[in-house]
């Protein structure tokens, strides 16, 4: 399969996080199926190679679907993240990917940034990735990338964004930037609908806007992302849930809509790591 043409990363991504590989390939096929055109996996995830098989067998053309994957810390070392990335490239069956990024920093420094970004240029500049980009990053380490990599655009930052954590001084930084953002955990795992164990629903300001738009709160959630001007990434197996997350992209909120749900930021981490960076 060739490579796609365009330079833009659809917003809508399905995200291939944790899923087995047999529901990796029920998912991607149902969410090609629903509409999504970017599907986001990662060489840790351990199901390139289902991503790959399904796209191939979708009957779509190579240009209607992007594909992201992100390069584990564990082929850092100098010499080996193009034999890596060569492996993905072989197991997402595709002769170039749209997007590489750097899965997350290397903890606590023990291989500099140096070491991997120079890999990283040396991917983009072989064609092995149409675009790079980096995940988990913050300020610090994105100024430092940037100056480092020079001429070579960083594509996007995926990190952790939704309603109640909307990171907002890495996401003013590189929107100042021109640096696309990319939310991961844009449903905050579920926390959006709720938290059972403390036996609380979802928040009023969610039911509420999604009553007013005949909506979802999955939709509200994903529309708020998209309105800031994010790429999104949702991942369910469920066939109904897949279409309706889908379906997001055309839900309008209005200013007031968007201001209330600005309003929910709480700073709410879901994805406490001890090896990501603190975020500013």
């Amino acid at each position: 399969m060739n490579s796609t043409s365009s330079n833009v990363i659809p917003k809508a991504g399905y995200g291939v996080y944790a899923l087995t590989p047999a529901d990796t390939q029920k998912g991607v096929s149902l969410a090609l199926e629903a509409g999504y055109r970017h599907i986001d996996t990662a060489q840790s995830y351990h199901n390139e190679k289902d991503c790959g098989r399904v796209i191939e067998q979708s009957g779509l053309l190579r240009p209607d679907v992007f594909v992201t994957t992100k390069i584990t810390p564990r082929n850092f070392a100098t010499g080996m993240m193009t034999a890596s990335v060569q492996r993905s490239l072989e197991d997402l069956r595709l002769d170039q990917i749209d997007l590489v990024l750097i899965h997350y920093p290397y903890p606590w420094d023990q291989i500099p940034m140096e070491v991997y970004l120079t890999q990283l240029a040396e991917v983009h500049e072989a064609g092995l990735a149409k675009m790079i980009g980096v995940s988990n990053f913050n300020i610090r380490q994105i100024e430092f990338a940037q100056e480092f990599l020079g001429d070579i655009e960083i594509a996007t930052n995926q990190v952790e964004i939704h309603v109640f954590m909307q990171n907002r001084p890495i996401v003013d930084y590189c929107r100042s930037v021109g640096i696309q953002m990319t939310a991961y955990c844009a449903l905050a795992r579920g926390n959006l609908f709720g938290v059972p164990e403390a036996d609380l629903g979802p928040h009023p300001v969610l039911m509420e806007i999604a009553n007013d738009h005949d909506a979802t709160i999955a939709q509200v959630g994903l529309a708020f992302l998209y309105h800031e001007g994010h790429v999104a990434l949702a991942t369910t197996t469920e066939k109904d849930q897949i279409k309706s997350n889908y379906d997001a992209i055309n839900l309008s909120l209005s200013d007031a809509d968007m201001d209330r749900l600005r309003g929910l930021d709480m700073n709410k981490r879901i994805v406490e790591t001890p090896y990501f960076p603190i975020f500013d």
